[in-house]
């Protein structure tokens, strides 16, 4: 399927090719998502918005040197279906590229010009969210934390592509050993604010209706490298005000990965 995120992606690809990459990885998992039975309840009462669980596969990469970093992954939901409607079960396709290049430097920390878009496709619906602004990345100990800031601008089906507001956010990691086990922490986090109304219509309580300026979004995450290529992980997903519900949501994803 070619989007304008994949051509994006191989353009940053290509550049990032010629730069020296201190640490590169890349795999493959399987991941089963389940939502919590109150954030259905809420969400299925919605004229759309509603959740069902789901499993999907992913493939996720990235490099990072003395230049910035480079990461993507792409997914595929309900694999084994069509696009057609099918009770919230059609596929759907996912791809996120998010770039870092450091620009300056203050103290220890790198000034960074920062871009990430991020695409989704549900048979003729699509929504690409596209980021540009600035951000850093620090560490104490083994923590490691990379935060954002940029203006917001969204492309989406019967709306267009228009300014919505800005968007911050980090990405943290933080790896430890248990029991002789290696394990990691990571979360994810996008606060968008300032949000556009055009953007802004939901699903709540059997309604269409504006959901609030401010968003959350984001994922916290257990991870277990059971060995150099196996890993296994469980994630709390959360939301609010997005995707699609202008409610809190929530789940759990499984998720069994193989490294190359």
């Amino acid at each position: 399927m070619k989007t304008r995120t994949t051509l994006i992606a191989l353009a940053l690809a290509s550049c990032a090719g010629f730069a020296h990459a201190d640490y590169t990885f890349s795999n493959v998992s399987a991941n089963w998502l389940d939502w919590s039975s109150n954030t259905q309840d809420r969400t299925n009462k919605g004229p759309f918005g509603g959740k069902a669980d789901f499993a999907y596969l992913e493939a996720e990469g990235g490099m990072g040197g003395n230049w910035g970093d480079l990461y993507g992954f792409a997914d595929v939901e309900n694999a084994d279906q069509n696009t057609r409607e099918n009770g919230g079960q059609n596929r759907r396709y996912a791809t996120k590229v998010v770039a870092r290049v450091n620009v300056a430097q203050i103290g220890n920390l790198p000034v960074q010009a920062y871009a990430h878009v991020y695409d989704f496709r549900e048979g003729k619906f699509y929504d690409q969210n596209r980021v540009l602004g600035l951000g850093t990345s620090f560490s104490a100990g083994s923590l490691w934390v990379k935060p954002f800031l940029g203006a917001h601008q969204e492309f989406k089906q019967g709306v267009g592509a228009h300014r919505n507001g800005m968007m911050a956010g980090w990405v943290l990691g933080f790896p430890f050993k248990a029991a002789g086990q290696d394990l990691m922490v990571t979360q994810w986090h996008e606060i968008e604010f300032d949000r556009e109304n055009r953007y802004l219509a939901m699903g709540k309580d059997g309604k269409v209706v504006n959901g609030r300026k401010l968003a959350n979004n984001g994922a916290v995450s257990l991870w277990w490298n059971a060995t150099k290529s196996v890993t296994g992980g469980l994630t709390y997903r959360y939301a609010d005000q997005k995707l699609g519900s202008a409610t809190y949501q929530r789940a759990l994803i499984t998720t069994i990965k193989y490294n190359f």
